[in-house]
């Protein structure tokens, strides 16, 4: 059966592995060359791949790992043998012996169980794809789609006000922290739904019940028995397998009635006990406002059921994620949740980040995910650690770009407005006054200045 529904992940901040992991690829930075430099480098690649203007010299030492990235004649590096990626002189046996790239579901498994360990290799520079970024035509059923929902008032606030479920073993500060960050989304960008949350805790049995809520709420009876057994599953899971910090937003657009929903499990320690540290309160916050931000762009987005190849209209995952960050930072402030400083160091530290990952996966940007099948190979290249800091840190300083260069209005509200006739694409040209390939172009030559001056262009002190 194919899978009608809309499901948008939430991406968490690093694993505590990870994070220590990509440290100490920070202190790596300055054994690496990578230069941009307006000279190419020299390849026989096909015209559906960009050669990455770099010059680019590894680290001493490294071990290359014998997979052939190139072996589907797809190249993605330019390589001779294809090896692409290599374990730097530091990296750990435990990694060197588990980690594997390749299409096997062991392959998978195991990629999945170690994604950090890609924090303890270097990458060569890779060859993107080539895209055509014209928004495809719409097609019939697009159009319809696009019909019944208007009609439904889809894209329109809604009367009907928010519904929590919520587990009983949820402590009260947090109940209260996630209807503060759900209320102050909805106070400022609107009532959008039919919506209902879940609140997931520590206790499997009321996990099932709030499984069986969410699948009858979301899907139609003769399709209740696949949820169970996917977003069902994941639900489960949160309770008892996943120490918390986990969530996913649905948009149930296919339905006679559809619905939007969102699934929250807040932080849980090693033991899974949650914890209601003034810290931790202020996350569950921003994760809700975060999560509210996609159920507004769920209900701005009516041309649906476009094909993977078709651009411009299934938003691409940087504008999606990112625009969600810049949205729960802002509302963060606003809200007094956090101060001007503390926002100002996530902004600094998403600089930092990105100067790491700019060294460590040369050639990749932004432009890498724009499509289904883009996004497809850059995860067979470097996973979804990697995909996620495009979606996460690049994309919430791109709409920190795009604020300053326009404004708060213009990311929060005039982009989307147009963004339901005109698709994510389109309406980028049009309220931002820039085609996507030189907003790519522009961008880029701003993550080359040094992070000071990047916080200067951005107004905010280094």
């Amino acid at each position: 059966m194919t899978k009608p529904l809309l499901v948008i992940l939430l991406l968490l901040p690093l694993s505590v592995r990870a994070a220590d992991a990509q440290d100490q690829f920070v202190n790596l930075l300055d054994t690496i060359t990578l230069v941009r430099s307006g000279v190419s480098l020299k390849s026989e690649t096909s015209e559906s791949h960009t050669v990455p203007d770099v010059d680019w010299t590894p680290p001493a030492n490294v071990e290359w790992i014998q997979h052939d990235f190139n072996a589907s004649g797809d190249r993605l590096c330019d390589a001779a043998d294809g090896f692409c990626a290599g374990w730097l002189e530091t990296a750990s046996q435990e990694c060197k012996d588990n980690f594997r790239f390749g299409d096997s579901e062991q392959d998978t498994q195991t990629r999945l169980e170690y994604e950090s360990c890609v924090y303890e290799m270097v990458f060569r520079p890779y060859l993107s794809m080539t895209v055509d970024r014209k928004a495809s035509k719409l097609t019939d059923s697009q159009k319809e789609n696009a019909a019944r929902l208007k009609a439904l008032g889809w894209n329109q606030p809604s009367a009907q006000a928010v519904a929590f479920r919520v587990a009983s073993d949820i402590p009260e500060p947090i109940v209260e922290a996630s209807k503060e960050g759900m209320f102050a989304a909805i106070d400022l960008l609107g009532n959008y739904g039919p919506l209902r949350v879940y609140i997931v805790g520590n206790d499997l049995n009321e996990a099932e019940d709030l499984a069986d809520d969410f699948c009858d709420f979301n899907y139609p009876p003769d399709q209740k028995e696949y949820c169970l057994t996917d977003q069902g599953e994941a639900i489960r899971e949160m309770a008892y397998i996943y120490p918390g910090g986990n969530g996913f937003q649905q948009s149930s657009w296919t339905l006679d009635a559809p619905v939007q929903s969102f699934v929250h499990n807040p932080y849980a320690d090693e033991n899974n006990q949650h914890s209601t540290d003034k810290d931790e309160l202020i996350r569950d916050r921003q994760v809700n406002a975060h999560e509210y931000f996609h159920v507004y762009q769920g209900a701005h987005n009516v041309y649906r059921g476009a094909d993977d190849s078709a651009f411009g209209w299934a938003t691409t995952r940087w504008v999606e994620e990112g625009s969600a960050v810049y949205f729960e930072q802002l509302i963060s402030e606003r809200s007094n949740w956090q101060t001007h400083s503390d926002i100002s160091a996530r902004v600094r530290n998403d600089l930092i980040a990105m100067k790491a990952f700019t060294t460590q996966f040369p050639g990749v940007s932004m432009r890498d995910v724009d499509t289904s099948e883009q996004t497809e190979r850059l995860l067979s290249y470097c996973g979804e650690l990697c995909i996620g800091q495009l979606q996460y840190e690049f994309g919430h300083i791109a709409f920190q770009y795009l604020a300053v260069k326009t404004s708060e209005d213009k990311v929060l509200f005039d982009y989307w407005d147009e963004y339901t006739e005109l698709g994510w694409a389109n309406a980028f040209v049009k309220v931002f006054d820039q085609s996507i390939e030189d907003f790519y172009t522009d961008f880029e030559a701003f993550l080359l200045l040094s992070v000071d001056e990047q916080l200067d262009v951005l107004g905010i002190d280094p």
